[in-house]
């Protein structure tokens, strides 16, 4: 008999917010206004007023005050790492997912704006590569016989049978050339 889960889809979704809100606030923007006013050496007067968005309201901007991570996550909820990679597998639990996956997007969206931050990102590409799907693109070139090649394996069986033909004879005519 194993020991009885930890969280239940609620209490994991309250303590994974409470991590979040841990590590982070909100901070209004403001913006410098000129007054129209000089002090007494010239100089202009600005204030600071708020910045509003489009409905009007004023805007804030979500701040980390540390960058928020899986280990830092998982010892906020006092589980191993293994355990929270069992919570985000949705065959294992689903129950799970919503919170789990909403937790892995707030980590993701604060590694892209990192990208887009930050002067050496190395880390960040790497995070992301490994533990959030993104690939580098790559693109090969192929040599004259290789194009050839490939293109032989999408035709027609009698087609294809010519086009490997002559790359054989051509192959065994330039050895040493590939």
């Amino acid at each position: 008999m194993s020991r009885p889960r930890k969280y239940t889809p609620n209490t994991l979704k309250k303590a994974v917010n409470g991590y979040f809100d841990s590590i982070s606030r909100l901070v209004p923007l403001t913006e410098k206004k000129n007054t129209g006013r000089k002090d007494g050496d010239g100089h202009v007067i600005y204030e600071e007023v708020p910045v509003l968005n489009r409905l009007g309201v004023q805007a804030t901007v979500l701040e980390y005050l540390v960058p928020p991570t899986v280990g830092g996550l998982c010892e906020h909820l006092g589980i191993h790492r293994s355990t929270w990679a069992d919570y985000c597998d949705t065959e294992l639990h689903p129950e799970f997912s919503d919170t789990t996956t909403h937790a892995r997007g707030r980590m993701r969206a604060w590694l892209e704006e990192q990208l887009l931050t930050r002067k050496d990102v190395k880390g960040i590409v790497f995070d992301l590569q490994n533990n959030y799907g993104y690939h580098d693109k790559k693109e090969i070139e192929l040599g004259g016989r290789a194009a050839k090649a490939v293109t032989a394996a999408s035709m027609p069986l009698e087609e294809r049978q010519s086009v490997l033909e002559e790359l054989m004879r051509e192959f065994g005519e330039n050895d040493g050339d590939a």
